[in-house]
């Protein structure tokens, strides 16, 4: 894999509106699979091919993509299986991923069960410039801030076109998410908007601004590995899992390609004023508007619905110890424990793609599936 050097600036691009209906003989990536033209988002955060969900065979419906109403800088695709069960997923991509980031990691799944499935890249855009190099322009339009928004727009507008399809609306709906996707269906679980009915979350970002975060972890992070030698008591106080034994070289990778790529895109979004090296950044002297800013999309810890969290323990970017058990404890201080369940994996990190290069590493996606299936057999026992 090759380092990404990341860099985020102000522009706002038009976008056209768009909406395009098909009804295909496969809506999976059965066929794409075997023409070696699944899209790249969907690789980039999937596990090794022998964990990819078994499809029969192709699986027909209605594909519907576009953009959203209203919303045209945020795309989508939703997927209507010919053979529904009346059921819903809608996902948020994670960090800079497009809204074909969950075809392997749960689109399959999901189709293959007779669910609907729905997916929003959140109206962020990127651009790869020489092959290491990725340009995220940032607008307000494209901002965190907005995130959870698009999704219940996705949720909605999926109602919308699923009652048109077959006649009637879904009995239940499903938030799911990666990463900040996660992030994303953890404020779905919080709604009050009534558009969920249960919550997946996987390796989810805990955004707060009075604790922890990522404006706060990587530079910390960063700081811990400079100059070739690492601090380990740093990255402990910063929330960072050990790296002993060959846990080092997932580290370092993660070093490598997602600390500061990820630090780029938030900076340039939360705090585009700030001109100093990431490895300097201190958040908590930065000007108050910015924690303002961040009490306005932060996790509550409400819960409304049923949520299940996954994470792994040998996460070198959201650690588990902030960002999942974090979260958990935020659920337990608003009396909401019942709703919540958290699953947490000694042998798992961020990115299941890390399982081709470091056979050690235990994907999450086939537990986030069995995860799912115990989250719609407690939502049906609720009902």
């Amino acid at each position: 894999m090759s380092l990404l050097r990341a860099f985020a600036f102000r522009v706002d691009v038009p976008i056209a509106p768009s909406r395009a209906v098909s009804d295909r003989e496969d809506i999976s990536t059965f066929g794409a699979r075997a023409a070696g033209t699944i899209a790249p988002d969907a690789l980039h955060v999937a596990p090794p091919r022998s964990a990819w969900t078994p499809l029969a065979g192709p699986i027909p419906g209605r594909l519907v993509t576009g953009t959203l109403p209203d919303d045209h800088r945020a795309r989508f695709v939703l997927r209507l299986p010919r053979n529904w069960n009346g059921g819903l997923v809608a996902a948020a991509a994670s960090g800079i991923t497009d809204e074909h980031t969950y075809d392997l990691y749960f689109s399959d799944f999901a189709l293959s069960r007779g669910y609907a499935f729905a997916a929003t890249d959140k109206a962020v855009r990127r651009a790869v410039l020489d092959g290491d190099t990725v340009l995220m322009p940032h607008a307000p339009e494209a901002s965190v801030r907005r995130w959870a928004s698009r999704l219940e727009a996705l949720a909605a507008l999926a109602r919308r076109e699923i009652s048109g399809f077959y006649g009637r609306a879904p009995q239940r709906c499903f938030a799911v998410g990666l990463s900040n996707g996660g992030y994303i269906a953890r404020r779905a679980a919080e709604s009050d908007s009534g558009l969920f009915d249960g919550a997946l979350e996987i390796s989810g970002v805990l955004w707060r601004a009075d604790s922890g975060n990522l404006l706060r972890e990587l530079p910390a992070a960063l700081r811990a590995g400079a100059g070739g030698r690492w601090n380990e008591e740093a990255l402990s106080r910063a929330g960072y899992p050990p790296a002993e034994g060959r846990w080092a070289q997932v580290r370092e990778l993660y070093r490598s390609v997602y600390w500061e790529s990820s630090l780029a895109l938030f900076l340039g979004d939360l705090d585009p004023d700030y001109r100093g090296s990431f490895a300097d950044y201190d958040f908590d002297a930065r000007p108050a508007a910015l924690r303002e800013a961040l009490r306005g999309f932060e996790n509550t810890g409400d819960l409304k619905i049923p949520l299940i969290s996954l994470a792994g323990r040998r996460d070198y970017l959201i650690p588990a110890g902030p960002h999942a058990q974090g979260y958990a404890e935020l659920v337990r201080a608003r009396g909401r424990a019942s709703l919540h369940r958290l699953e947490l994996f000694e042998d798992a990190s961020h990115i299941d793609t890390n399982a081709e290069t470091f056979p050690f590493v235990a994907p999450l996606m086939p537990r986030a599936h069995r995860a799912f299936e115990d989250l719609t057999a407690l939502v049906e026992h609720r009902r």
